[in-house]
């Protein structure tokens, strides 16, 4: 199978959900988890995509100094239509990746043609397209490619489901309990995330309850 679902737990599926979405929406294509690879295959809509974000380099490289070394231009002379297992295949495929490297995607992060071409590692081919999406994003271009975190939810609502019983545990915090209120998606040292992890053997040795009863409905 050319699809990508076998080795998902190497890589969270709403990121490489979200690559799909955005990458389906240069390429005029619809992506998913087990076409991306398939569709991608012979390094043409590589280079399609290179010629997207160039745009957005060419921007940013007009009003930022210092960044001469970025690419000055796409990747020229793709062949769009060849077959998986030609030459132009290989060539293509060559000069999207010196393309990314030109644009600072780390070394750590470029697959090897046969990772793509022979499907020998299809999660590296999408770490580095993962890794050209950020770095289009920080060309300026729209590419909402990470996951964000969850822990801010994670006490919304607490204190309306628990009632009394969250009181109870708030009393480990002291004054701080209203900043477990606060939604905040920086894990900050102050967040009330931090609060939890700091305190969290407080909660646990409440006097009078079993832990296991202090979070029971």
């Amino acid at each position: 199978s050319s699809g990508i679902n076998a080795e998902w737990p190497l890589r969270p599926g709403v990121m490489v959900d979200k690559l799909c979405v955005w990458m389906g929406g240069i390429l005029g294509e619809t992506l998913n988890r087990e076409n991306l690879i398939i569709t991608i295959r012979n390094g043409g809509p590589l280079c399609k995509l290179a010629d997207y974000i160039q745009e957005s380099v060419d921007d940013f490289k007009a009003n930022n100094e210092d960044n001469d070394d970025l690419p000055s231009s796409a990747p020229q002379g793709c062949d769009f239509t060849c077959g998986v297992r030609t030459m132009e295949a290989r060539q293509n495929v060559t000069k999207f990746l010196d393309w990314a490297r030109k644009l600072r995607v780390p070394e750590s992060s470029i697959f090897l043609p046969d990772d793509l071409l022979k499907l020998k590692g299809k999660m590296n081919v999408v770490n580095t397209l993962l890794a050209v999406a950020r770095r289009a994003k920080d060309c300026g271009m729209a590419a909402d490619i990470d996951a964000p975190p969850k822990i801010a939810n994670a006490f919304i609502g607490l204190e309306e489901k628990f009632g009394k019983k969250f009181d109870h545990t708030s009393k480990a915090f002291g004054s701080q309990k209203s900043e477990l209120k606060t939604v905040t998606t920086t894990l900050m040292s102050g967040s009330a995330w931090k609060i939890v992890q700091q305190k969290i053997d407080a909660i646990l040795q409440l006097p009078g309850k079993p832990s296991y009863e202090i979070f029971r409905v």
